[in-house]
């Protein structure tokens, strides 16, 4: 079985996407199966990619974008998709929604016969198909309709985004395969010293951290103002705020900042990569992710692989954190986020470093990539026909 995974990017700049991409396509490679991507990628990111995951390097083709970048168009990817390329692929596996790169799953599917599975990653969510609008509209037109209503399977990281795909008017059967946390993340190690002398952090501040893209639907603002409600109730804190910025929201987290008064408890760190990012969750004492929805986060696995509890809303579908005593799982509102940073903030290090130790062994348990990648591996087999239809696939 040849597996392609097909993705604009499998960057640092790709962050969570990139990384399902190249954690399943290494399992892959470990189980025993020829797993491949193709992405749009620089040699440099390439080979950032590879050390990342430990996925083979010459396992990652990287083809020229056409231009205007920002399409996402490849027309030598879809040379190569017609031709060779094409003709050694068992099976695609189709990360994201609306990027040109696409067109390649359609043409194997067309002209080779291909199964393909399609991973949306929460671009159908509501949210996500009311930015740039009119731009997805062109893509769904273009090649984006095929690709979904003709996609053997679609794959959900989460049983939360069966909805949306069903009222997108998507009647494909659907395989729920969940995100996890690679091996090498488990084993890794930081540096709290480190992270803190590098940003000048105090050692008597304890670390409130948000790593993420900074973009509206991370809820931030709502972060701001429970922090801001109960700043002198947990004054020995600093918020740290890791990430890019997307669709200009810094300016409102900004604003949000000066309002509640806390420009002295915000550390902005910019985008946070490989040993600077471990770094981050060693000197963390509580991660925060006040997103208003989310499907899969993967930087929540990230923070219980890491040992550190989880503050998040049930706009993500993580009531685990209550029932394995790993962290919060809060209303959305400001008053709930309040609540649970008060009380997440009262427990000692040592009674957090004991609910993160359960976080670790819940991730190891039930999120690992490995255990997702013998997921897809039955969904393959069952879509090439050789196999039972594997429970984890829904078809109503």
């Amino acid at each position: 079985m040849n597996i392609l995974h097909n993705i604009y990017s499998v960057g640092p700049g790709s962050f969570g996407l990139g990384a399902v991409a190249l954690n399943l396509a290494n399992e892959q490679v470990y189980l025993g199966y020829d797993s491949r991507i193709w992405c749009l990628d620089s040699d440099e990111d390439r080979h950032w990619a590879a050390e990342y995951s430990g996925l083979p390097e010459g396992n990652i083709k990287t083809f020229r974008a056409t231009r205007p970048d920002m399409l996402g168009l490849s027309l030598d990817m879809e040379k190569f998709s017609k031709v060779d390329g094409g003709q050694t692929v068992s099976i695609v596996h189709q990360h994201d929604l609306w990027k040109a790169v696409t067109r390649s799953t359609n043409i194997l599917r067309q002209r080779h016969g291909v199964p393909t599975v399609v991973a949306p990653h929460g671009c159908l969510e509501a949210w996500a198909l009311q930015k740039s609008s009119w731009e997805k509209r062109i893509a769904f037109a273009l090649y984006e309709k095929s690709n979904l209503k003709k996609a053997s399977c679609l794959h959900a990281c989460s049983e939360q985004e069966i909805a949306g795909f069903r009222d997108f008017g998507l009647t494909n059967p659907i395989a729920v395969i969940p995100n996890g946390i690679g091996a090498s993340w488990l084993q890794s190690k930081g540096s709290s010293s480190a992270f803190r002398e590098y940003f000048n952090i105090s050692d008597t501040k304890r670390i409130i951290l948000f790593l993420s893209r900074i973009t509206p639907i991370k809820g931030l603002p709502l972060l701001l103002e429970a922090l801001g409600s109960v700043r002198e109730m947990i004054s020995d804190c600093v918020l740290v705020i890791a990430g890019a910025e997307e669709f200009g929201h810094l300016g409102v987290v900004w604003k949000a900042i000066s309002e509640f008064g806390l420009q002295d408890d915000i550390v902005f760190t910019g985008m946070l990569k490989d040993r600077l990012k471990r770094d981050a969750f060693a000197a963390a004492d509580v991660f925060v992710l006040p997103t208003l929805k989310e499907a899969a986060p993967i930087v929540v696995l990230e923070a219980l692989g890491a040992g550190v509890p989880v503050i998040t809303t049930k706009g993500a579908p993580w009531q685990n954190l209550v029932t394995c005593g790993c962290g919060w799982w809060t209303d959305i509102s400001a008053d709930a986020l309040a609540v649970a940073l008060v009380e997440a903030m009262h427990n000692s290090p040592a009674e957090l470093k004991a609910m993160g130790e359960h976080g670790r062994r819940l991730v190891e348990n039930e999120y690992s990539f490995r255990r997702s990648a013998a997921m897809t591996i039955e969904l393959y087999e069952w879509l090439l026909g050789r196999a039972e239809q594997p429970e984890f696939v829904v078809t109503e």
